[in-house]
């Protein structure tokens, strides 16, 4: 009987998608996109939410289909990046309407660039060829997010994939590669959907033939370790809780348990790693710790890494400026200053105007100055480390600058400020994306974890247990050879990403709709 009135079902459903019902869904939709990553990482929700988007901009006006794009973005960040309440109320001093506010703000302007998403969607025509415009435009809204006013290159589509057959495309474009492949098989679902018949194999064939190429690919390495040469790396945890982490009279406390910690790895490794800020006070005022683990680890034929903050007075207006650093010494050396800074948890926008008019806008260490970008990797037993605090490693054009030039990757973070949420377990995710698509393995250090050693496949070779301290200890390797991503980076993706979305919005611009499949669609 259903199928003698498909006209009628479909109009039904369809009209779902109308007013505040279509908004509604897609609040739903974008909320439900995070449970495709960490720490879920149900990938299929990544498909169905991002198909769930294609199908209810249908027919939509530009400025409906900003407004639609933007409930959905709404929904994406509220769920995905809820845990910047946790940092503004638990650790930053707000009051709780205050900071939900401030979330709710957060969540409000990143939600801008779904609406953007939309608006070009509906205003060029891409509906006439959604397959390939609607993926090439969703990759160039991610690439966006990586630069625009300093980027949040935050729950990119791809992240979801690490562990399915289509991370073996990551090492050779990326994973802005892998989000275009989500949501070109989203496009196929609502393809496959639409059409009736015979042409319905033909999304079908095209998703099959997607896996079957990343299957193919499975067996292939594009670098491979040099086991003869191993480092052995000890990276000590200190579970320092956010709240006493730059408290004055917890300075000798914080200290002792690093060093207390270290003294026994001392003879048995050949690094050890403190992380992000882990020597809470100044590097000038801290000479006396330096030159102590210096000495130690010369003595003990090894190499000491740690995170500290740093002065030095500017270059060009002799004033003083801050960085937040790391460096290496004993049988290392180097010292590197993070490019990419937080916003107001590292530095503060329009800091003479709304400094001090709520706490967290006045937060410990919270004036610090982006580092060049012409850095050196760090020097460590003669391995070259490329160096990345806190979330320098979601942006993969400064980890591949960097990273191409080094032996292994490092990342040291303190990711304390965001508690129990999901905010360390998608930012693990993502240091080992940046694993896999330069064929490198990866150490992270954090204060509270996840620190982990990552393989050049972004496997996880071992981690230690959040919130609690602890040493992890084990070996890590140069690779021999260079991933495609690692020599060209995204430019090819993003090159054929211009040229789908352009063709397809000149065609939808030149081309009449087939009013048969509208009646389908309707």
């Amino acid at each position: 009987m259903d199928n003698a009135f498909p006209h009628v079902t479909s109009s039904r459903i369809s009209h779902l998608r109308n007013g505040w019902t279509g908004h509604v869904l897609a609040l739903l939709a974008g909320a439900a996109f995070p449970a495709g990553l960490a720490p879920l990482d149900w990938w299929w929700v990544i498909v169905l939410s991002a198909a769930g988007l294609l199908w209810l901009l249908k027919d939509l006006s530009p400025k409906q289909a900003a407004a639609r794009a933007w409930w959905y973005g709404f929904g994406f960040w509220g769920t995905g990046v809820s845990w910047v309440y946790v940092s503004i109320h638990y650790f930053g001093g707000t009051n709780l309407p205050l900071s939900v506010l401030l979330t709710g703000a957060f969540i409000g302007f990143l939600a801008l660039f779904h609406a953007l998403q939309g608006y070009l969607f509906s205003a060029l025509k891409l509906q006439r060829f959604q397959v390939v415009g609607f993926p090439a435009l969703w990759v160039l809204m991610e690439w966006m997010r990586t630069w625009f006013l300093s980027g949040f290159p935050w729950l990119f589509a791809g992240y979801g994939f690490i562990d399915t057959p289509l991370r073996t495309l990551a090492p050779i474009s990326g994973v802005m590669a892998l989000s275009f492949i989500a949501v070109l098989i989203a496009a196929m679902l609502v393809e496959f959907l639409r059409l009736r018949g015979g042409y319905r194999l033909l999304p079908v064939l095209v998703v099959v033939a997607i896996y079957g190429g990343a299957l193919s690919l499975q067996k292939y390495s594009w670098t491979y370790p040099d086991l003869k040469d191993p480092l052995k790396v000890s990276i000590v945890q200190g579970n320092i809780a956010q709240q006493l982490k730059w408290d004055p009279e917890q300075r000798d406390n914080i200290i002792h348990t690093y060093t207390s910690m270290t003294i026994p790895l001392w003879g048995e490794t050949d690094l050890v790693i403190w992380p992000e800020a882990a020597i809470p006070v100044f590097f000038s005022d801290a000479l006396p710790l330096i030159e102590y683990m210096d000495l130690q680890a010369k003595e003990n034929g090894a190499a000491f890494i740690a995170g500290v903050p740093f002065w030095e007075p500017s270059s060009t207006s002799g004033r003083i400026i801050f960085h937040n650093s790391v460096f290496s010494a004993g049988q290392g050396s180097g010292i590197y200053h993070k490019q990419k800074l937080v916003p107001f948890g590292e530095y503060v926008p329009l800091e003479n105007w709304i400094r001090g008019a709520i706490p967290f806008f006045d937060l410990p260490m919270s004036s610090f100055t982006a580092g060049s970008s012409n850095q050196q990797p760090l020097k460590a037993k003669g391995f070259l480390l490329a160096p990345y605090i806190c979330y320098e490693i979601v942006y993969p054009e400064l980890v591949r600058t960097l990273g191409i030039r080094s032996d292994v990757l490092l990342t040291i973070s303190n990711d304390a400020w965001f508690g129990h949420s999901l905010g360390p377990l998608q930012h693990f995710e993502m240091a080992r994306m940046r694993a896999l698509e330069m064929g490198r393995y990866l150490i992270r250090s954090t204060n509270t974890g996840i620190s982990a050693i990552v393989d050049h496949h972004g496997k996880v070779v071992s981690r230690l247990p959040s919130f609690e301290p602890g040493v992890l200890t084990g070996e890590v390797y140069r690779t021999v050879g260079t991933t495609p991503y690692a020599r060209w980076g995204d430019w090819p993706l993003l090159t054929m990403c211009a040229a789908l979305f352009l063709l397809a919005g000149a065609f939808g611009w030149v081309s009449k709709p087939k009013r048969a499949q509208t009646r389908l669609d309707s």
